[in-house]
């Protein structure tokens, strides 16, 4: 039996392990990196369903020794272990180039056992903090509705509310009328959770916008409009960041989504009570930025601010670790990833070129190279890494830049048959030749390593699709949809390989669920309506047609219209069972509907006559005239 203290120390090396690879990859400051172990083997041991890590990951084996502390039996006893468990393999897989199956299963099976247990965390400060962590792996694994169930949780637990209002204010120098802004309200029903944050902190910088026309930050007609973010305390500013990032990951790309998104950076920038908090916020605003002409410069800016941080001695690591795993703080490199795109976006590719050399992100260094004309050089550059030693990571690289299937043989070889990028990037590579039936054995293999690739799994269906092999194109839409089910192209996509298995009512379902996804997409609603009048749902193909209208000036499918017209004056029988007969009404209005938009069409004026025809009505000879008038005007002399 061990002794108590014994472990406890166990316990404390593990968690100092932990926190030390936390400062080398994702806080600063950066300490010593030379290791002197054996980098190909510890790479090895962190491999995961064919996923190494990513070769900006710096001391490693720290996390490979705080991993084997918290699995030991002496510790297990703890349920901080368990906490701390979790953190270790979420980490673990955070700097994988790919998501990995297994680690996703072993985050799901410590965070159900942590809940089971979750009275032992004996405050509500410790019971937030950890929804706000599992709410970062949700999210992370496309778990949006586990993860905003957690939220909402963390809410409740935390008694407080985040909701979105309106304020009066100005955006701009010369406005002359406050306008209604989003602003962010806080209700309370419980006691606010204040922690000590720790005295006085350094915060990265807030670069100010400097612009001649937008202001810095809304002024507010009402200066209290603000007043309750002053109050946040840092697991408040955890809670809401996190409900951020929820609201960024569970909502298409919109320009309100982005308002919303606004006004919650605003709010967590405002007062700063943490470091991790602050760079966080600081980062998804620059994101928010990189769009605006006026704003780009200054996400720039501060990118590069978040990124020389990295690397400054002062605060101490202890004050930037403080919030860490609440805040889902990104690696270094992914922050530097970034600050080399908004280089390209404003034509400076020789300082993007630099980034990515130091990143050893090969693509983006090839896309460099060719944009300057100097492509060779890329491979000269692989080569001569490639001199001080076979890798499959460099293997890799070099295929990509010479467009040779046999490097990614001979790295998949390497591997013992165990990479997972290897056959990633050979079917990608050539998918992209179009050659599909050579692509689909190697995604298949990869896929074989490790099931959780989204976007593999994608160019498989997309590969199988293009050689006319419906049921694994079906199969691997399927898994796409299972990992993504927010992803309207997947859904659509799936519901083109049902169409082509001549499971058509299937089709439609899956159609529904793509616009869900994506409601303003004319393209699957014209999808829809179609569907919907092949499989008998009339009323479905009404309610499509209709919303084409809204969304398209002038929309007209008058092979559509006499489909639904004959069902109609047939009376058949709908999807549903009822007769099309009471349908009617519904067609009749939108005829006149649109009628009204496309005046000349011949054809709908047709169906328009042939449908009241049956009523007797005296409107008959009058849209049999208007329908030869059409006619007429669209024969040319």
């Amino acid at each position: 039996m061990v002794p108590l203290t014994r472990r406890k120390d166990l316990l404390t090396l593990g968690m100092a392990s932990l926190h030390s690879f936390v400062c080398m990859n994702f806080t600063g400051p950066c300490m010593n990196r030379d290791s002197g172990c054996d980098l190909e083997k510890v790479r090895r041991e962190l491999q995961s369903d064919g996923e190494t890590p990513c070769p900006q990951a710096r001391r490693i084996e720290l996390l490979i020794r705080c991993c084997h502390i918290f699995s030991h039996n002496a510790v297990q006893e703890f349920l901080s272990c368990r906490i701390w468990l979790l953190r270790a393999r979420f980490i673990h897989q955070r700097i994988l180039e790919e998501k990995s199956a297994t680690l996703k299963e072993e985050c799901c099976r410590l965070i159900d056992e942590v809940l089971a247990m979750k009275e032992a965390l004996h405050s509500r400060f410790l019971l937030v903090n950890f929804l706000i962590e599992i709410s970062y792996i949700y999210h992370f694994y496309n778990e949006y509705s586990k993860a905003h169930g957690v939220l909402e949780q963390a809410q409740e637990v935390a008694g407080i509310k985040f909701n979105m209002s309106g304020a009066l204010g100005k955006r701009t120098r010369f406005q002359q009328n406050d306008i209604a802004q989003l602003v962010v309200r806080i209700e309370r029903s419980l006691e606010s959770l204040n922690v000590e944050s720790g005295g006085e902190q350094k915060f990265p910088k807030d670069i100010a916008l400097e612009d001649d026309t937008v202001l810095n930050r809304i002024t507010f007609l009402n200066p209290l409009t603000t007043e309750s973010a002053e109050s946040l305390s840092v697991v408040e500013q955890l809670l809401m960041l996190a409900l951020l990032e929820d609201l960024q990951k569970s909502n298409p790309v919109f320009v309100l989504t982005d308002e919303q998104s606004e006004a919650f950076v605003a709010q967590l920038v405002q007062r700063p009570q943490d470091w991790c908090i602050q760079s966080k916020a600081l980062f998804l605003r620059s994101r928010l930025e990189r769009q605006s002409s006026r704003k780009v410069e200054r996400a720039l800016m501060q990118i590069q601010v978040l990124v020389d941080e990295f690397s400054g001695e002062c605060p101490s690591s202890v004050d930037r670790t403080r919030c860490f795993f609440g805040s889902g703080l990104l690696p270094i490199w992914s922050v530097q990833h970034f600050l080399a795109e908004l280089f390209m976006s404003l034509g400076l590719v020789k300082s993007a070129l630099s980034v990515y050399e130091a990143l050893e992100m090969w693509d983006q260094v090839i896309e460099c190279f060719t944009v300057l004309e100097h492509r060779e050089k890329a491979e000269q550059l692989i080569r001569e890494r490639l001199q001080l030693g076979e890798t499959v990571d460099l293997l890799c690289s070099l295929g990509e830049v010479t467009y040779d299937t046999g490097c990614f043989e001979r790295a998949f070889q390497l591997s013992g048959e165990r990479s997972a990028k290897a056959m990633r990037l050979m079917g990608r590579m050539l998918f992209f030749r179009k050659e599909y039936e050579a692509a689909i054995p190697a995604l298949e293999k990869s896929l074989s390593i490790n099931k959780l690739q989204l976007n593999t799994w994608f160019l498989l269906g997309t590969a199988a699709f293009r050689t006319e092999k419906w049921e694994l194109a079906a199969g691997a839409y399927r898994h796409c949809a299972s990992m993504d089910s927010e992803n309207h192209e997947v859904w659509n996509n799936l519901s083109a390989a049902y169409i082509k298995l001549k499971q058509k009512d299937r089709a439609l379902r899956t159609l529904e669920e793509a616009l869900r996804c994506s409601y303003e997409n004319w393209k699957i609603w014209e999808n829809y309506m179609v569907t919907a009048v092949d499989c008998g749902a009339f009323e479905e193909a009404i309610r499509a047609y209709n919303r084409l209208m809204d969304l398209k000036d002038k929309f007209v499918d008058v092979e559509v219209v006499e489909i639904l017209g004959r069902a109609v004056n047939d009376d058949l029988v709908t999807r549903s069972g009822e007769k099309t007969v009471t349908l009617k009404a519904s067609l009749l209005k939108l005829l006149g509907r649109n009628t009204a938009s496309v005046p000349n069409n011949e054809g709908l004026w047709a169906v328009y006559a042939d449908l009241v025809a049956t009523d007797s009505s005296p409107k008959v000879p009058t849209l049999i005239v208007v329908s030869y008038l059409c006619a007429e005007i669209a024969v040319p002399n």
